[in-house]
């Protein structure tokens, strides 16, 4: 039976931004909790950050409490993408760091 990630992702939670010295731009860290319909956290699924502008993608993998995190990315809108074996996969678009 395939399970739903209950992706109320956290990512937005803890979304903190830096600007650069002299004015090259501006950088972020994206952090998030991946969790099950149950509330349960969901460690071991691998978290793709794909930036819609440039194609360009990052991946990690959730820790044992569900926690993962990206740092130093570029401001724009990326897609968030969720996958683990036994899980249905959960893409989500949009999201404006």
């Amino acid at each position: 039976m395939t399970k739903k990630f209950m992706f109320i992702v956290m990512i937005l939670v803890s979304l903190s931004f830096a600007g650069s010295l002299f004015g090259q731009g501006t950088t972020a860290r994206l952090t998030g909790v991946v969790r099950d319909t149950s509330d349960a956290v969901v460690p071991g699924a691998t978290v793709t950050l794909t930036n819609e502008s440039t194609g360009t993608s990052l991946n990690t993998i959730s820790g044992n409490n569900g926690a993962f995190s990206f740092d130093l990315i570029q401001a724009g809108t990326y897609t968030v993408t969720v996958e683990k074996e036994g899980f249905k996969k959960v893409v989500s678009t949009k999201n404006a760091v």
